[in-house]
């Protein structure tokens, strides 16, 4: 029987993948598959033209398949492999794929920026740091090099360390905006006006672009607040959210019909039948708008000694997609009813616990604190009846301002970036939690951050004695809590827990005002339960 060329079939169907040809890439590699079957890279192919086509259990299938062959294959090769297990939300698999990378070896050292963004993806910062700290003593050292290496000292508590690291990335390259905003997120008032008029002269120079120019505007933003210069503040603030906003796609309109989509597929008898799941362990989800004090209440239950911290997990959502073998789009459209509606709940349950297994252990309880599972409290409470669910509320204002002064990722909270949609979202948002309040009564424990921050003991037993835990003195020092933290929070929680973020938009009123003027109502019932809880 005549053996094709299995390398110039690769290189075939490399070339068709590349161009979007995925039948004829998927043809390829099939042969490569029969032909090769010990080979991981045709697996990992078809996972990827399986997740580009929406169809999320042949993905996830292909992926496993590659990670199941991986003994004696090349650093580089296991590295791609573990890039698309990765995509495909196989987060276990891919720590364990990166674990056969020896980034001692002197071949690998190519490979080991790669290798520590890899590792900072899936929250083990330490063995990340390990890996820039070696690719910069190697010389493999640029400025995003620099800035990564800063960033992940700040998510360890290196802060000196950090702030080294950024300014080496600047003299590298004074036009790198994220190195700007990095700098400015690390504080010291020292230099403050010195690192102002450095950043003015980027803004300078012709060439800046999109991305670099954005950075550097949140970056002046966030000097020129802290120095109390709050309208030439506001003014770099709009800037950056202008120019973040032009290559940002987001449709209010499209996001309120999801909404109501949502809700109107989740009646009150959502829950006639629920999930068949184990009980050996019970998640609690922390939820709410990013920004507005869910990390704190990390920190909090992660000083309990029955609970488990396990920071910003994707796996409900992404289950829910493998049960349904559909993906979903970042932001919700209009079929994210009859999505919901047609979900195995046992299934996506069972799933959902044996994919954060690996994160829990054997841990009574573990927090699962990904703020935008806000949305799907009701599909969480018919796979999980036993799960918890703390909701951090906000002030409607401070909430929006906090997302507001917030540059995150692109694609991620595109609704952030423009005060009429900001408020808009937050509507929407609401409207949910309250629905969600309606047809779960009880089930969910609101958390107000208002209330945490000033009596931080008193909100903590509540929170404790919701969850049917003994209540432990000491969980709200939040020092003494040595977990590393990779969300935006992360500096503030190298600090007690206080009170000076409650009310922070005022001295930003007259730029906000806008927002207060769609929000009035809201409001006007947050500010009155807060005077009923007073009073009361």
């Amino acid at each position: 029987m005549h053996t094709p060329d299995l390398a110039s079939l690769w290189k075939q169907a490399i070339q068709h993948f590349q161009h979007k040809r995925f039948a004829d890439a998927e043809s390829l590699c099939l042969q490569l598959v029969h032909h090769a079957p010990d080979k991981p890279l045709a697996f990992a192919m078809l996972a990827q033209i399986c997740h580009a086509a929406g169809l999320v259990r042949e993905a996830t299938f292909n992926a496993f398949q590659a990670s199941q062959r991986l003994q004696h294959v090349q650093a580089g090769d296991i590295l791609e492999v573990a890039h698309v297990l990765l995509e495909v939300g196989e987060w276990h698999l891919a720590y364990s794929a990166l674990g056969l990378i020896d980034p001692e070896h002197p071949d690998n050292a190519g490979l080991l920026v790669e290798l520590g963004r890899l590792y900072s993806n899936l929250e083990d910062q330490p063995r990340a740091l390990r890996c820039i700290d070696l690719a910069r003593a190697k010389g493999f050292d640029n400025a995003f090099v620099a800035n990564t290496h800063g960033i992940l000292r700040s998510f360890v508590g290196e802060l000196d360390g950090a702030v080294a690291s950024c300014e080496e990335s600047i003299a590298q390259a004074p036009g790198f905006g994220h190195a700007h905003w990095f700098r400015a997120q690390l504080g010291r008032k020292e230099f403050a006006r010195e690192r102002v008029s450095r950043m003015r002269a980027v803004l300078d120079r012709p060439e800046l672009g999109n991305d670099d120019q954005t950075y550097v505007q949140y970056g002046l933003f966030k000097e020129l607040d802290a120095l109390g210069e709050t309208d030439d503040a506001w003014a770099s603030l709009m800037a950056g959210a202008q120019a973040r906003r032009s290559v940002t796609t987001h449709d209010v309109a499209h996001e309120t019909t999801a909404y109501d989509a949502l809700i109107e597929a989740t009646s009150d008898s959502f829950f006639d039948v629920c999930g068949d799941v184990p009980r050996d362990s019970t998640p609690i989800f922390v939820v709410g708008m990013p920004r507005t004090g869910t990390t704190l209440l990390e920190r909090i239950l992660g000083n309990h000694p029955q609970i488990r911290t396990c920071g910003e997990l994707n796996d409900f959502r992404q289950q829910m997609q493998w049960v349904n073998n559909q993906r979903l789009s970042l932001t919700l459209d209009a079929g994210i009813g009859d999505f919901v509606a047609r979900l195995d709940p046992t299934l996506l349950g069972r799933r959902y616990l044996a994919k954060t297994a690996w994160k829990a252990g054997d841990s009574t309880f573990f927090v699962d604190k990904h703020p935008m599972n806000f949305q799907w409290c009701g599909a969480i409470l018919k796979a999980l009846p036993h799960a918890k669910i703390l909701h951090l509320r906000r002030h409607p204002m401070d909430s929006c301002f906090s997302n507001l002064k917030e540059l995150f990722a692109h694609k991620y909270y595109p609704y952030s970036y423009a005060l009429d949609e900001l408020a808009t979202h937050y509507r929407n948002y609401a409207r949910l939690m309250r629905h969600w309040h309606a047809i779960a009564p009880g089930r969910i424990l609101d958390v107000r951050y208002e209330d945490l921050v000033a009596q931080p003991q008193v909100e903590a037993d509540r929170v404790q004695e919701y969850l049917g835990l003994p209540c432990v003195e000491g969980v709200t020092d939040i020092l003494a809590n040595k977990t590393v933290t990779t969300t935006a929070s992360t500096l503030q929680l190298r600090q007690p827990i206080h009170t000076r973020n409650v009310g922070g938009w005022r001295r930003h009123a007259k730029g906000m005002a806008p927002v207060e003027a769609m929000l009035a109502d809201l409001i006007a019932d947050y500010e009155a339960e807060g005077a009923f809880a007073l009073a009361s």
